[in-house]
């Protein structure tokens, strides 16, 4: 039986040349994304339905009040309750020895009895097994940042790229479908309108972005137009696409607005970060990738310009696992079939904590 997961070995020379060795392969380019937890809180040993709750302030106390029989108020503490709503990330592949005969990687399978047992191979080691891994990272970023329960493709009214499976987003909501809700697009000074999401085509979308003042008119205003005790927070940051990034530091250079920006470097180049007005910048170009990849609406994207004003602390990913932000990975060979399975599971899901506080250009 053919292997569920597609590993196209065919396409190498097996004679004649050719590699001998899977170490020798080298791994097409991917887009790095760095590691998740770098720009949000991840709690993990979360369970479904946990509470959390917190504790604000009183409200106004302190008044002019008559020497003899005062009047005593009641005055309450602010409160808030939320709720982990996790949904499950699973991934199930099944290898069969038999598609890897008549290619490079028959060299790395088993002998005799045993060929049709891929663990412990160089094959699942160097060439299955990271790449696994890879996409299981890339998966958590789909999740936590562009989930969506009631998610739909384009040709049915939604923003999913039509062809796409909707499992793949629908089972948990993401931090971008959390954040839309909290700042709406009439909710005032914490939403800031980005004029060239509203163009009618892709390359009026990725141009009208760097018409002169755009991005730093953006940029001002979401500043200036922040919650004030956000703006008090050590670990204020704005994350933003990498073609907000981009506009910004083109605005300022062309047009004479100050020093260039000094961008550096994140977490091994996976991000880049820069201070613009006292407030530190993450550009996430894996943001860019995954808006249009799985929001391509045909002739536009849909909002593919973003940025949010936050802190780590308010964006939070919880995990039911209790130590790792991956699923680990069960893999086991099953003799009556012969055939090696790999399996991993892992229930995850977001909240964003005090949401009054964050906002957001789009």
């Amino acid at each position: 039986m053919a292997s569920t997961a597609q590993y196209d070995l065919n396409a190498f020379t097996v004679s004649n040349g050719a590699i001998q060795d899977l170490k020798q392969l080298i791994f097409l380019s991917i887009l790095e994304k760095g590691s998740i937890n770098e720009i949000i809180e991840i709690k993990q040993g979360i369970k479904n339905g946990d509470k959390i709750g917190g504790i604000g302030d009183f409200g106004l106390v302190g008044s002019a009040q008559p020497l003899c029989n005062p009047t005593y108020n009641a005055t309450k503490l602010a409160t808030v309750e939320k709720e982990w709503k996790l949904g499950d990330l699973t991934v199930a592949e099944k290898l069969c020895a038999d598609d890897f005969l008549n290619t490079i990687a028959e060299t790395a399978l088993k002998l005799g009895t045993y060929a049709g047992d891929l663990t412990d191979s160089e094959l699942l080691s160097y060439i299955i097994e990271p790449r696994l891994t890879e996409a299981l990272d890339r998966a958590v970023w789909r999740y936590l940042w562009m989930g969506d329960t009631s998610a739909a493709n384009v040709a049915n009214g939604g923003n999913i790229t039509d062809g796409l499976e909707l499992k793949h987003f629908n089972s948990i909501d993401g931090f971008f479908k959390r954040l839309f809700a909290a700042v709406p697009t009439t909710i005032g000074s914490r939403y800031v309108q980005i004029a060239a999401n509203t163009e009618t085509t892709k390359a009026n979308q990725l141009s009208k972005i760097l018409d002169t003042n755009v991005a730093t008119g953006i940029f001002d205003k979401l500043i200036l137009g922040a919650n004030m005790k956000l703006r008090q927070r050590k670990d204020k940051v704005i994350l933003c696409t990498q073609t907000m990034a981009d506009a910004l530091a083109q605005d300022i250079k062309k047009n004479n607005k100050g020093s260039e920006l000094q961008w550096q470097s994140l977490f091994d180049g996976f991000m880049s970060a820069t201070i613009y007005n006292g407030v530190k910048i993450i550009a996430l170009p894996i943001w860019d990738e995954m808006i249009q990849s799985f929001e391509d609406k045909g002739a536009t994207f849909n909002i593919p310009h973003r940025a949010v004003f936050c802190s780590k602390s308010l964006l939070w990913g919880g995990m039911e696992s209790a130590n790792s932000v991956l699923p680990d990975l069960d893999i086991f060979f099953e003799k009556k079939p012969r055939e090696t399975y790999i399996y991993g599971r892992e229930n995850l899901g977001t909240v964003v904590w005090e949401a009054d506080l964050i906002s957001m250009a789009y």
